[in-house]
Order: structure tokens, then C-alpha cells, then sequence
């Protein structure tokens, strides 16, 4: 998967990431107890076989190969944090819902990672993981600060399974068609030098 689709999941400590990355990447690893992430998890997926959806927006990932790149976001990671941006496409920033800090965190997060990523803000996704374990959700208005223009869902695993891969699959249309535009625009910039 040589010009696969380069997508990062970042967000705190206990957020989802690796659920999420699991999730929509059809992964059986790492299911059941809670083990954090070292260093960076790498899932390589084809999205037609992953995600078919009768929606426009899957015609355009049809076949696309993808990576999401699960990335820890222990401190001794930030020195690889140009290697792990380079050539990324999207971000996925996930948050526990009912966690108090994780939106500074994830806030923290993107502010850090964008100045690597220089993406525009349709580039990323915001997944707010909430609980299906029958406990009512501590949702709250939450000032998003920074991530205010960003895409959001709100994500359950129990629940919301179809909703979100509908999700993904329009991010990452829109993520490659932007891709596509921008290579195009380069290409004809270059024949005409």
C-alpha cells in the first residue's frame, strides 16, 4: 500500500483511539482489556471492502487504500512528530465525552500536531466517544475553543457503529477528493512551466 491514504488518530490518554482504529478498520487485535499504545500502531485497510455504502460520497473512496496511524501521545513521541505528520492526509481527533480534561487535552493536541500538519480544518475529524453501558452520559456544553470549526460525531460503539463508518467514509471521500484536486492542480501547474 505504497500511496495509501495517510490518516492520524490522536487524542488523550483513554479516549478510544485504538477502539476507533480497530473498529473501522474491521482489526480483531486488542479487544477486552485496556492496553495503552506505545510509540505508533499502524492499520492498513482497502475502504471498499471495509465500508460499502450505497452513499455518493463511497464512490469516491471505492478502492482506496488507507493507514491510520494510532498514535500514543506519551511525551518521549514528540520528537518524532515531523516523521509521524509527514505526508498525512487527515486526522481523526478523538475524546472521551465524559472524561473533564480531554477537551483541553485534545485542544492542546491539535494545536501542537497542525503546526506539523499545516491542514486545512476539513481535513479533520472530531469523534466525541461516548458510553453505551446503560450510565447516563455527563455530556455538557462543551467550549471547543480552537476545535469549533471542525467536523464532529458523536460515536458510541454499541450503537452508533453504521453512523460513524458512514462518517469515515464521507471524511475520507471529501479527505481524497481534496487530495485529488490539489495533485491535479500541481500536475497542470507544472506542464504549464
Amino acid at each position: 500500500m505504497t500511496n495509501a491514504a495517510k490518516v492520524l488518530l490522536l487524542g488523550p490518554t483513554k479516549s478510544g483511539k485504538t477502539t476507533l482504529a480497530n473498529f473501522l478498520s474491521d482489526a480483531k487485535d486488542a479487544i477486552g482489556q485496556y492496553r495503552p499504545t506505545v510509540g505508533c500502531r499502524i492499520l492498513e485497510f482497502q475502504m471498499e471492502s471495509h465500508h460499502g455504502s450505497s452513499r455518493n460520497a463511497a464512490n469516491n473512496v471505492n478502492n482506496s487504500d488507507i493507514q491510520l496511524w494510532d498514535c500514543s501521545v506519551d511525551r518521549n513521541v514528540s520528537n518524532c512528530l515531523p516523521a509521524l505528520a509527514s505526508d498525512a492526509v487527515g486526522v481523526l481527533l478523538v475524546y472521551d465525552i465524559t472524561a473533564d480534561d480531554h477537551v483541553a487535552e485534545l485542544e492542546e493536541l491539535y494545536n501542537v500536531w497542525n503546526n506539523y500538519l499545516e491542514l486545512s480544518p476539513s481535513r479533520y475529524l472530531v469523534v466525541a466517544r461516548k458510553w453505551g453501558d446503560g450510565q447516563p452520559n455527563r455530556k455538557r456544553t462543551i467550549k471547543m475553543g480552537s476545535l469549533a470549526r471542525l467536523s464532529r460525531v458523536e460515536w458510541d460503539i454499541d450503537a452508533d457503529g453504521p453512523r460513524v463508518q458512514n462518517e469515515f467514509v464521507s471524511f475520507m471521500s471529501s479527505v481524497l477528493l481534496d487530495v485529488r484536486r490539489k495533485r491535479d492542480e500541481e500536475e497542470i501547474t507544472i506542464l504549464k512551466e
